[in-house]
């Protein structure tokens, strides 16, 4: 990170910078920290520094910023209550499962939206072989996918169905 200025200025020599991705953010930290109370106020003081980071690096070069976070499972108190819902009206889902955003509520205080792509083991879609005639076999299958806006300042709460194609990216028809 203290380097990033320099290369994205110096990037006028090449096609201009304009999108950094961070894939995945949670890996960085889950790995390097421990759950005690000093590894967990280390790492949100960290978190704030990346975040703060990169929002003035978007502002000073007009980037755009997109960060993966991965998601656990959400586990419940046995009051049935969860503490972290972090943000969450409704609960998020990706693959008969019931997630949470990770890294708590420390990184949910870093982001400005939000957005879920989940997936479930439901086939929308299925490509029949080419050797096949009786129809009864299949080559692949598309697993339903769903790209949701949790929150956004900038936008309204919404989602879409899509599916991985060999041609790209193909939305769906509800």
């Amino acid at each position: 990170m203290p380097r990033i200025d320099g290369f994205i200025k110096n990037s006028g020599n090449r096609l201009p910078l304009k999108l950094i991705v961070l894939d995945s953010v949670a890996a960085l930290f889950r790995s390097e920290f421990d759950n005690t109370p000093s590894d967990l106020k280390k790492r949100s003081s960290m978190f704030f520094k990346l975040s703060g980071k990169l929002k003035q690096l978007a502002n000073k070069f007009g980037l755009a910023v997109v960060i993966t976070n991965q998601v656990t499972d959400l586990v419940e108190t046995s009051d049935g209550l969860s503490g972290l819902r972090i943000g969450n009206l409704r609960f998020l889902c990706s693959s008969g499962r019931r997630v949470v955003p990770a890294l708590g509520l420390a990184w949910s205080n870093c982001v400005n939206s939000r957005f879920f792509i989940s997936r479930s083991d439901e086939t929308i879609w299925k490509e029949r072989s080419e050797n096949d005639e009786s129809g009864s076999s299949y080559v692949s299958r598309r697993a339903q996918r769903r790209f949701d806006i949790v929150f956004s300042p900038y936008l309204p709460v919404t989602s879409c169905e899509f599916m991985i194609t060999r041609e790209g990216i193909c939305g769906v028809q509800a």
